[in-house]
């Protein structure tokens, strides 16, 4: 099912003196951007110039409209679209406004008009496709505190995701408690405590398990060998990534880049358990869930 869809896309010149009267839709977003000049932008109560480059979100049933009170005119292109997806539309729902100063904006929207304008197959789907990316960047901010990418953390306070954020990008150094206390503006003995009880492993317990789950998609997708995968995941030789990698998944690292292939998912279903539990979440790409993390015992032992 398609995310949303476009509606209308337009590039629209308006002359001097002119104007769009303050109005509201009660069903689509209007994406406004000035391509050149300056015009005078009513969001709500708000009124506010939009330059060149400059672009602004109008919610749904919001009141708004701009006049051209210079004596050039002014070149702005338009894009009405339908959100689909009930989860995406109501992110999108809360997100700011704008005004947008931001190239990267100004550019989706002239790549969506450019796609929308073309005669040619799926010209619509790329254009979506566009407008999702744009959707997606505006939204960013808003989506910071969903799970990553290696760590289901949706059941975390709000610390202990700051604290497995920063492993994620940190996880190739050689980092100390001091690192992560600073990382994350937190005193050392308050955040091992508080990360400790909220999920049930010390800060290093989760920087072993990020590391063997980056080695382990390293082991599966690339050709690297276990000395390089060892050193790129922040373990120091090839002996600790046997015993820590052995501890996690059951295997050792060798064995496992022989047992396991990207295509190993075909027939296979979500009922496994133990070590096949942790790589199907690597072959499928799925964050590592709170019951796969309970099955490892004795994480700190190692």
């Amino acid at each position: 099912m398609k995310n949303l869809q476009l509606l209308w896309v337009s590039d629209s010149t308006l002359q001097p003196g002119h104007s769009v009267k303050t109005h509201a839709h009660d069903d689509y977003y209007h994406l406004v951007c000035v391509k050149r000049g300056v015009m005078q932008f009513t969001l709500d109560r708000d009124t506010f110039p939009l330059h060149e480059g400059d672009a602004v979100l109008v919610h749904k049933g919001v009141q708004h409209g701009f006049v051209n009170i210079t004596g050039e005119s002014i070149l702005s292109c338009e894009i009405k679209f339908v959100v689909l997806n009930k989860a995406l539309d109501r992110i999108l729902s809360r997100a700011s406004e704008g005004p947008f100063c931001d190239s990267f904006v100004s550019q989706l929207i002239s790549h969506i008009a450019r796609e929308y304008s073309q005669n040619k197959a799926m010209k619509d789907d790329a254009a979506a496709v566009a407008l999702e990316t744009l959707i997606y960047h505006l939204t960013s901010d808003m989506r910071e505190g969903d799970s990553s990418r290696i760590i289901d953390t949706s059941g975390y306070s709000d610390l202990s995701r700051r604290v497995i954020d920063y492993l994620t990008e940190h996880y190739d150094e050689n980092i100390s408690l001091d690192d992560v206390s600073q990382g994350v503006a937190i005193t050392k003995t308050y955040l091992c405590n508080a990360f400790r009880k909220n999920t049930g492993m010390t800060i290093f317990d989760c920087l072993k398990l990020i590391r063997i789950r980056k080695a382990a998609e390293f082991l599966v997708y690339s050709d690297l060998s276990l000395n390089q995968i060892a050193q790129m995941c922040g373990l120091v030789s090839a002996s600790h990534f046997n015993r820590v990698f052995m501890h996690y998944v059951g295997i050792p690292p060798g064995q496992c880049r022989r047992a396991y292939a990207y295509n190993l998912l075909a027939g296979a279903g979500d009922t496994q358990r133990g070590a096949d539990s942790f790589m199907y979440s690597v072959l499928a790409g799925k964050a590592i869930s709170p019951e796969i993390i309970n099955s490892f015992e004795s994480l700190n032992h190692t």
